[in-house]
């Protein structure tokens, strides 16, 4: 007979209605609580459904903090925590991977434990920074102004559909600080700016979903 899956006493479901945010959220949360990701999953809102896991304290503190973040950002937020969820319910909860080829990219994201310990310092970056879009002309710009303006690299590119897009860069605080200003000015100028933020040395669950991307 095999052993009972371990489940958590409680998760906090936190959809936040944009990428950058979502992440700047999950930063924050990590570093005040003691929560770890389950999941996070796209949806079709252009945002970031969060699954953390913990105690029952811990994932109130975790819900008090996106809702204080997403306020302070003026962000659309859907949070609720689950006390002992049941288990048929962890059939929904638990989402398995999917691609979507519209995006043409995985949509769940599943983190693997990190082979990145946390002494070796070298390896995690300093800080990143998110520019957030609705129009590839305005990100492309936005990307092209924030490379030109500090020495930056670009990690990533997130497609989140209805023409919502985020860019991911790296570098040191002072450099990927003065790239996103000169995004954000770039990605104004032209377009249709959704979000544009700097995260100085993320967490854990930030970087294990940055390795999805």
């Amino acid at each position: 007979m095999s052993a009972p899956t371990l489940r958590p006493p409680a998760l906090a479901l936190l959809e936040v209605y944009s990428l950058g945010a979502a992440l700047v959220v999950l930063d924050r949360i990590e570093k005040a609580a003691l929560v770890r990701v389950l999941q996070a999953e796209l949806n079709d809102y252009y945002g970031l459904f969060l699954k953390l896991s913990g105690d029952s304290a811990s994932v109130r503190i975790a819900i008090e903090t996106a809702r204080a973040i997403t306020t302070e950002m003026k962000v659309a937020l859907t949070a609720k925590a689950l006390d002992a969820p049941d288990a048929e319910a962890w059939s929904v909860i638990e989402s398995p991977p999917e691609y979507q080829p519209l995006l043409e990219q995985e949509v769940v994201f599943i983190p693997q434990p990190t082979k990145i310990s946390m002494s070796d310092k070298s390896k995690v970056p300093e800080a990143i920074g998110l520019l957030e879009t609705q129009g590839f002309t305005a990100v492309t710009a936005a990307t092209d102004a924030a490379c030109k303006a500090a020495g930056v690299r670009v990690i990533a590119k997130e497609k989140l559909g209805g023409g919502y897009v985020t860019v991911i860069i790296e570098g040191d605080v002072a450099a990927v600080t003065a790239a996103v200003s000169a995004g954000r000015a770039a990605a104004e100028a032209v377009g249709k700016l959704i979000s544009a933020h700097v995260i100085p040395r993320p967490s854990e669950g930030v970087g294990q979903i940055l390795t999805r991307l």
